[in-house]
């Protein structure tokens, strides 16, 4: 093991749910998933507060407790350094703000309020993902920035989308760099889409209502999988009090179990429809993942922004009650504790209708039930 993930220390575990109180001296070991000392382990998913100086080491855990380790000599600042980005990017899978490659990385801070705080800029093909010290991870899907432009005072990157403004300082040389590399992938991705779709304007994860699509039905006819096509004539049968809306989004879970149309998609590429119902918005997959169809209550256009910041992950959205309760051992418990959009979209959710021979008469009861 990497020399820089171990060190003798002391510990102390204290006020932790469900386990006394422990201190002692042992070898504090870094894994992938948590920090280890004696009998005590922490998993990164549940330090949910993180702090490193005067050599000490102090981790808040989910959901109560604190483990403090001290006496690491000269090991401390190695040894924190590589405990605080290991555990971030922990933090970053467990809060769906991940890729499926590696990213391109910044350094440098979030400026808010004039205040600012250090911070890693990651950026993906489908995302920037924003590490700020000391605070939850979060994205910024590259489909939802409007723009993105470079200010000299102070100097930074600004990333704003809707409601959304985030300003990234103290990038040095880099502040160049950072632009150029989120503009070079956000216009791969909008050039990908007008080939696709020969349509100006899509974005990734983001669905066009039919008015500003030209040749919406040929379109919608060539990107929906055989499987799919009784389906969505059913879903645009049922639209009312607003146009449905077809989009594209890139996968970051793709689904070896998939279903495709007759002109296949891009690789790890989905096309997907959201049709208003009155105060219902159903999504079903057109072709990529043999996903369910989703019944949510809300409009269209708030409950596309949410699948978006989620790339359209089905996986903690599907979760049954009884398996979506944020408990010890629960992969996505950070997810379903700490992320909005998830947390929004399942409170949304009336009805998750499976594709089987009771689909259709499924989807009229939930819409009835509705």
């Amino acid at each position: 093991m990497d020399d820089r993930r171990r060190a003798p220390a002391a510990y102390v575990l204290e006020g932790a749910a469900g386990a006394a109180a422990a201190r002692g001296e042992g070898e504090a070991v870094i894994g992938d998933d948590g920090v280890s000392v004696g009998p005590v382990t922490a998993a990164f998913l549940d330090a949910d507060a993180f702090r490193a100086a005067d050599y000490r080491i102090e981790a808040d855990l989910w959901p109560a407790g604190r483990l403090t380790l001290t006496q690491l000599g000269r090991r401390f600042d190695q040894f924190a350094a590589e405990l605080g980005r290991t555990r971030n990017q922990a933090r970053v899978a467990g809060l769906l703000a991940h890729g499926v490659a590696m990213p391109e990385l910044y350094g440098g801070a979030v400026l808010e309020g004039g205040a600012a705080r250090a911070a890693e800029f990651q950026v993906y093909d489908t995302h920037v993902t924003v590490v700020p010290e000391g605070a939850d991870p979060y994205q910024l899907p590259l489909g939802a920035l409007t723009g993105v432009s470079v200010v000299d005072e102070p100097p930074s990157v600004v990333f704003e989308g809707g409601a959304l403004r985030v300003v990234a300082g103290q990038l040095g040389r880099r502040r160049d760099a950072l632009q150029a590399e989120v503009l070079k992938r956000r216009a791969a991705q909008a050039r990908l889409l007008e080939e696709l779709t020969g349509n100006p304007g899509f974005a990734d994860g983001l669905a066009l209502p039919k008015s500003k699509v030209r040749g919406f039905d040929a379109l919608l006819a060539r990107v929906t999988a055989a499987e799919r096509s009784e389906c969505a004539g059913a879903l645009l049968a049922a639209a009312r009090g607003g146009e449905p809306r077809i989009g594209f989004v890139q996968l970051l879970d793709p689904d070896a179990d998939a279903v495709s149309p007759e002109a296949p998609l891009p690789e790890h590429w989905a096309s997907f429809l959201i049709v208003p119902a009155g105060r219902l918005a159903l999504l079903e997959i057109l072709a990529g993942p043999s996903a369910a169809t989703y019944v949510f209550a809300g409009e269209p256009d708030a409950i596309n922004c949410d699948l978006q910041a989620l790339h359209l992950r089905r996986g903690p959205l599907a979760l049954p009650e009884q398996e979506a309760v944020p408990v010890p051992g629960n992969p996505y418990r950070l997810a379903l504790r700490r992320l909005e959009p998830l947390k929004r979209l399942r409170t949304a959710t009336r009805a998750r209708v499976i594709h089987n021979e009771a689909w259709a008469e499924s989807l009229r009861t939930a819409l009835g039930r509705a």
